[in-house]
């Protein structure tokens, strides 16, 4: 366990990260909370983290970046728990007032992929049924200026269906959040995957999935989840 002010330190470089999409400088850090630690003292920090393979320096004079051992450390330790807006829970209860199975499978990911800013798929595996949504939105991040980036999620997004089938049954009784490599998906290494199953009011029973840059709002996302886990 890190200690508890590299721990203040590690949260704020990956929370300024997932907000500006830039490496964050020591400086940054000193001048925008209040620590009451000199710049030095944050450097020495951060260095700690780098070594210990939290964060790492993209180039030798630039600010830092979370490493994927940061997000999981962030996603299980540091992510204060997160509430949707009462506008969001009830989008969520319109889809799963639907009772047509694939009507609501097509809304559903729709709905979870406006809340959550980036794609979303959902579907039944027995039933070959999959849907997904937000491809255009997951494109407008910073990450896919660089148009082979762009293209590589392109490629996931044509296999998506066929991967997530082999995910499932590591996501059969509860959420799972895959990070960076952790992924079981090779071409999903570079995105943070949430997978859970849902079961409808109507009996039928599917899954979800989040897919999303690994520099994206993991409260959010596990606060969707835990909506459609717990109370629909």
């Amino acid at each position: 366990m890190l200690e508890e002010r590299q721990q203040s330190i590690l949260r704020a470089v990956i929370e300024e990260y997932i907000r500006t999409a830039h490496p964050i400088a020591s400086r940054e850090l000193a001048r925008d909370f209040n620590w009451g630690l000199s710049p030095a003292t944050i450097r020495n920090e951060l260095l700690e983290l780098d070594e210990q393979g939290f964060l790492e320096q993209p180039h030798t004079s630039a600010g830092r970046v979370p490493t994927d051992k940061g997000y999981r450390f962030f996603v299980d330790h540091l992510t204060a728990e997160k509430d949707l807006t009462p506008e969001e829970e009830a989008l969520l209860r319109e889809a799963f007032a639907i009772r047509h199975t694939e009507e609501f499978l097509h809304i559903f990911a729709k709905t979870v992929a406006a809340i959550a800013g980036t794609f979303a798929a959902a579907g039944m595996a027995r039933e070959h049924i999959f849907y997904k949504s937000g491809f255009s939105a997951m494109l407008e991040e910073p990450e896919f200026t660089d148009p082979e980036r762009a293209r590589g999620f392109g490629r996931l997004a044509d296999i998506f269906d066929a991967e997530i089938h082999r995910m499932l049954p590591r996501a059969r009784a509860r959420e799972r959040i895959w990070i960076g490599a952790e992924n079981p998906c090779r071409e999903a290494r570079r995105y943070a995957v949430f997978l859970a199953p849902w079961e409808h009011p109507g009996g039928f029973r599917g899954f979800v999935s989040i897919v999303a840059p690994t520099r994206t709002n993991y409260a959010k996302h596990k606060a969707i989840i835990s909506t459609i886990r717990a109370s629909l």
